[in-house]
């Protein structure tokens, strides 16, 4: 996308606040991956002689091709024993206490924030990885502004060539949709979203209605009775569970959305038993996980707003913001996502044995989802496969309410 005066207006988001609260969580679940610069800076230091426990230990590793391909890495902080980064000492960051703050691998840097540029410059958000934004403590993004524009200036720096194509977008798959029509859009979106009166499923529902009626040029009435979840909406979810809260940790690929892999656990999996959600010890029917209540607290509820309104803000959801799907199942691919963040919460309940939903079980599944988001790759065939499992509004009425 040729570059423009626009792409420099920094947009930050209401209702988002952040401060580092070191709780040391954010530094576990990954290799954390360095630039060469990050990798000759921070490997020329002996770090055995600051603590014996760096002492013959092998702290970095190459990222495989794979790993590295299309990103400015090429190595990478091995994972300790415990899968926490090993320069993590009393849950705070031993290079920085050393070093300070500008001497850390330059993506720990830019954590927690994301930046996301559009034909109407760009906008920022947090990642919900991290326990501070979780709890939205500290000051608003929004009195933030300049921080935010030096970590921007950084993002830039390491993402030279980041310029998302937002030139082929579209309400749905058949019918185009310019920049300044989603923007009004988004705002009715938001409008919804904001109706706190409304619960959160029939918010998502309020959105999906709004879409469906601009595609179709008139307004929908609501349907009847959404009925019984089918074979294929069960197999939808088991397949996007498997990529979103995986039991075990993934190798190459199995993350991301396979479109021939996809294709077949959604069509043609139910012919065999195993429409259920799994877990680490066990695995769960759709019916055994709808018997428990998802809370809907006021703590709750600020959480769940807070991230889906942020990945709406951020256009990390749709187009080239999540794999050039059209708005219409970019949103419903969002609000199944919600249906699996709650399903998740009551499985991790499950799991510790208790028999209701607490609002760290909530906490637990929307770090998962935000990480897998993030680390989800999209290609063309398994868009095409979301365009045409995703559009139907029936369907999204029949999953949530069976839910």
């Amino acid at each position: 996308m040729p570059s423009t005066d626009t792409d420099y207006v920094l947009h930050l988001p209401d209702e988002i606040n952040y401060e580092c609260t070191g709780c040391g969580k954010c530094c576990g679940g990954w290799s954390v991956p360095m630039t060469q610069d990050d990798y000759e800076r921070i490997s020329a230091v002996n770090w055995g002689e600051y603590d014996d426990r760096y002492k013959m230990q092998d702290l970095f590793r190459d990222l495989k091709p794979y790993e590295s391909s299309g990103t400015p890495y090429g190595y990478a902080i091995k994972e300790g024993g415990d899968g926490h980064c090993p320069f993590l000492k009393d849950n705070l960051c031993f290079i920085h206490s050393k070093h300070g703050s500008t001497f850390k691998p330059s993506i720990c840097q830019l954590f927690p924030y994301c930046f996301n540029e559009t034909p109407s410059g760009i906008y920022a958000t947090v990642s919900f990885v991290s326990m501070g934004v979780v709890q939205n403590s500290g000051k608003p993004l929004t009195e933030q502004r300049d921080y935010l524009e030096s970590k921007l200036k950084e993002f830039k720096t390491l993402f030279p060539d980041h310029h998302p194509n937002w030139s082929n977008l579209k309400l749905a798959v058949d019918k185009p949709l310019t920049w300044d029509e989603y923007l009004k859009i988004e705002e009715e979106m938001l409008s919804i979203w904001a109706e706190r009166d409304k619960s959160l499923d029939d918010r998502f529902l309020a959105i999906s209605d709004m879409l469906i009626s601009k595609f179709k040029g008139a307004s929908v009435p609501p349907p009847a009775k959404p009925g019984p979840m089918k074979a294929l909406d069960k197999n939808l979810l088991v397949a996007l569970y498997k990529i979103y809260f995986p039991v075990k940790k993934l190798g190459r690929g199995e993350g991301d959305f396979n479109a021939g892999r996809f294709a077949y656990q959604t069509l043609f999996e139910g012919i065999f038993p195993g429409l259920r959600l799994k877990s680490p010890t066990r695995s769960y029917s759709f019916e055994e996980l709808a018997k428990i209540e998802f809370p809907h607290d006021k703590d709750v509820e600020d959480l769940v707003y807070r991230y889906f309104r942020s990945r709406i803000f951020a256009k990390l959801y749709f187009g080239a913001g999540f794999g050039q799907l059209s708005l219409i199942t970019g949103f419903h691919h969002l609000l199944l996502t919600y249906v699996l963040l709650k399903e998740n919460s009551k499985i991790v309940a499950l799991s510790r044995g208790a028999g209701t939903v607490s609002y760290v079980d909530v906490v637990v599944a929307v770090r998962t989802l935000e990480k897998r988001l993030g680390e989800t790759a999209l290609g063309g065939y398994a868009a095409a496969t979301l365009e045409l499992l995703l559009f139907s509004p029936g369907r999204m009425r029949r999953i949530l309410a069976n839910t």
